[in-house]
């Protein structure tokens, strides 16, 4: 699901609007959808749907946070360092690239141990790939 340079430049004024409207943090939802795939909930998203499924353990850390196999909502906090939050769970960037994704270590929650890939829609939601992510179940 690599991004060309095309549509990065297409979604420019997202990515804008997320590097220069940037939030300490974020409440995020995640959909379980008809087609068994998990997909981030993102209003007036420009591309095509299929851009922001959750794939390579990030599906499987949707599922594992779902109360009821159909959503799941996080509260999420970038981070350019490590950070205590209370109640939180971190993810510790392993890698990334522009066009290709990022790799992430998940630590803090109970009964799940994968380390899992986000991808380039991170861009468009948080404005760069984050150090550190800091996430929280919400009701």
């Amino acid at each position: 699901m690599d991004y060309s340079m095309k549509d990065l430049l297409n979604g420019a004024s997202l990515i804008q609007r997320s590097v220069f409207g940037k939030k300490s943090e974020y409440q995020l939802k995640f959909n379980h959808e008809e087609d068994g795939c998990w997909y981030v909930d993102f209003p007036g998203w420009p591309f095509d749907h299929h851009n922001l499924m959750m794939v390579a353990g990030a599906d499987d850390l949707c599922a594992f946070l779902s109360d009821d196999d159909r959503e799941t909502r996080l509260n999420v906090i970038p981070a350019k360092k490590r950070e205590t939050h209370d109640g939180y769970a971190e993810l510790r960037c392993l890698d990334h690239s522009l066009t290709g994704g990022a790799h992430y270590e998940v630590k803090g929650i109970d009964g799940f141990a994968k380390n899992i890939w986000i991808c380039p829609v991170t861009l468009f939601v948080l404005g760069n790939y984050p150090a550190y992510i800091y996430i929280k179940k919400t009701a």
